[in-house]
C-alpha cells in the first residue's frame, strides 16, 4: 500500500522536486531524532553523578543515530527516486559507503556502552581495587583490539566495493614476492607488539593504575595501548615505553599482589631518643 502511494506521488511530481523531497524527508528524520535526544542530554548533564545504562546509551549514540537512521531511511527510499541511471549509481554507491561507515561507528559506540557498564560494575576507586584493576586492564586492551578489527574490516568492505580496487588487491596478492617479503618484515615488529599486548592483558605483569619503578622512575600505569604503555611519573611527566619492554626487561611492580604501597623510612637519631614516644607519634 505504501509502495503504491509513493509510486503514484512520484509520477505526479516533477523528478527534481520529488528527489529533493525524499532527501529532505530523510534529513528531517535526523533533525527529529536530535530534537528527541537534546532534552535527554540536558537531563543527563544534571544527573551526571549516578550511572545509568540508558544515559550511557544516549551519550554514546545521540550523534550516530541522527545520521545513521536517516541514511537507512534514504536507502529504503532509493528505489522510488527519479534519478537518471548514472546519477542513481553514484548516489547509491555514496549511500552504501556511508551506511558501512556509520554502521562501524555504531558498533564501536555499542562497545563503549558495554565498556561504561563494566567500568561501573568494577569500580577502580575503592580502596582494595586489585581485582578491578585486573579486569580494567583486560577491558581496555580487548576494546582496542575489537575496535581496530572493526575499522580494518569496514575499510576492507569499502575498498572491495570498487571494481578497480579489487583488481589492484588481486594484483598485489599475486604480484612480485619481494613486495610481500618487505611488507612481512615491516609488519613483524607490529605483530610482536600486538602479541605482547595480548600476553600482558591476560598474564598481567602490569595492570592499569599499577605503581611501577621502571627506567629509574617511579609512577603509575596510565595507559596500556596496543603497542605502547604510558607511565604517569610522580612529577607529572609521562614515560612512554614499547609494550614489549614489559615482556623483555625487568622492572619493579609495587602493587603486583595488593593495592597497598609499602616503603621504608630510615630515621637517624642517637641512642637516647625515646622510642616509645616515636611509636606513639607514628600511630597518632
Amino acid at each position: 500500500m505504501m509502495n503504491e502511494t509513493l509510486i503514484q506521488l512520484s509520477q505526479k511530481w516533477p523528478a527534481w522536486l520529488w528527489n529533493i523531497a525524499l532527501i529532505l524527508f530523510s534529513f528531517l528524520i535526523g533533525i527529529l531524532i536530535k530534537l528527541i535526544f537534546i532534552p535527554l542530554l540536558r537531563r543527563q548533564a544534571i544527573e551526571q553523578e549516578s550511572y545509568s545504562l540508558f544515559r550511557s546509551f544516549i551519550r554514546r549514540f545521540n550523534r550516530v543515530l541522527s545520521v545513521f537512521i536517516p541514511l537507512i531511511v534514504f536507502n529504503s527510499l532509493l528505489p522510488f527516486t527519479q534519478f537518471n541511471e548514472r546519477t542513481f549509481r553514484v548516489v547509491s554507491k555514496i549511500n552504501e559507503l556511508l551506511l558501512v561507515s556509520f554502521f562501524a561507528v555504531a558498533l564501536i559506540q555499542g562497545i563503549k556502552v558495554f565498556e561504561d557498564y563494566l567500568y561501573h560494575r568494577f569500580d577502580i576507586n575503592k580502596e582494595n581495587n586489585l581485582r578491578e584493576r585486573k579486569i580494567w586492564t583486560q577491558i581496555v586492551f580487548i576494546r582496542k583490539v575489537v575496535v581496530t578489527l572493526i575499522i580494518v574490516i569496514s575499510l576492507a568492505i569499502i575498498l572491495l566495493s570498487f571494481d578497480s580496487l579489487q583488481k589492484i588487491g588481486a594484483g598485489l596478492l599475486t604480484g612480485v614476492g619481494v613486495g610481500g617479503i618487505i611488507i612481512g618484515f615491516a609488519a613483524q615488529k607490529s605483530l610482536g607488539n600486538l602479541l605482547a599486548g595480548f600476553q600482558i592483558a591476560f598474564t598481567q605483569p602490569i595492570r592499569m593504575d599499577d605503581v611501577l619503578v621502571v627506567e629509574g622512575e617511579w609512577g603509575r600505569v596510565e595507559e596500556i595501548n596496543l603497542t605502547y604503555v604510558v607511565v604517569n611519573i610522580w612529577d607529572k611527566r609521562r614515560l612512554v615505553l614499547p609494550i614489549t619492554y614489559f615482556i623483555e626487561k625487568p622492572f619493579q611492580n609495587w602493587t603486583r599482589t595488593t593495592s597497598e604501597i609499602l616503603g621504608t623510612v630510615f630515621i637517624y637519631t642517637d641512642f637516647t631518643v625515646p622510642v616509645q614516644l616515636l611509636r606513639e607519634k607514628l600511630t597518632a
